[in-house]
């Protein structure tokens, strides 16, 4: 009789045409001995971390980056940037890639201030989309990033701002 009853207030919850809820925070997963936080509905999450790499000059305003770093939904990442110096600057790409091999793709505009020995850059991307679970993401970041006047340029970055998966 008791299963029954069970089954019957089983049936009934179903029935009832009411959704199931879930907690309001963002789901907590574990993946490959991490913890990550992932945004439901392409809700915006913080996006942050770091990097260091070298930067070459193909011709006098023809520049390339490549970096790793670490970053909130990317982990060890590497970065590869493409950009044109202009009068007002710069413009370029780049491809973040994770290490799963999903891609995320900016582009961004670039803004430097000398103070030598070394000059800071200011760029700001904007999330174009990309691969895997980036394939329909969205956003915007700050990078502000230091190198040295003296070629090879090192550098050196941080990165702010947010980032919607847009799952």
């Amino acid at each position: 009789m008791r299963y029954v009853v069970i089954g019957f207030c089983v049936f009934a919850a179903a029935c009832s045409g009411a959704a199931p809820t879930a907690p309001a925070s963002p789901a907590t997963q574990i993946r490959g001995g991490t913890v990550s936080s992932e945004a439901k509905g392409g809700a915006e999450l913080p996006f942050k971390g770091t990097y260091d790499g070298l930067e070459t000059v193909a011709a006098s305003s023809q520049h390339h980056l490549d970096a790793t770093g670490n970053a909130t939904h990317l982990g060890r990442f590497t970065v590869s940037a493409e950009w044109m110096i202009g009068s007002n600057g710069g413009t370029g790409t780049s491809t973040w890639t994770a290490p799963n091999g999903d891609e995320l793709h900016t582009s961004f505009t670039r803004s430097g201030v000398p103070a030598p020995p070394t000059i800071t850059f200011t760029e700001i991307h904007h999330i174009t989309g990309g691969t895997g679970r980036f394939a329909d993401a969205s956003g915007d970041f700050t990078v502000v990033q230091t190198r040295g006047l003296v070629m090879p340029y090192n550098n050196s970055a941080t990165f702010d701002g947010t980032i919607s998966p847009a799952h």
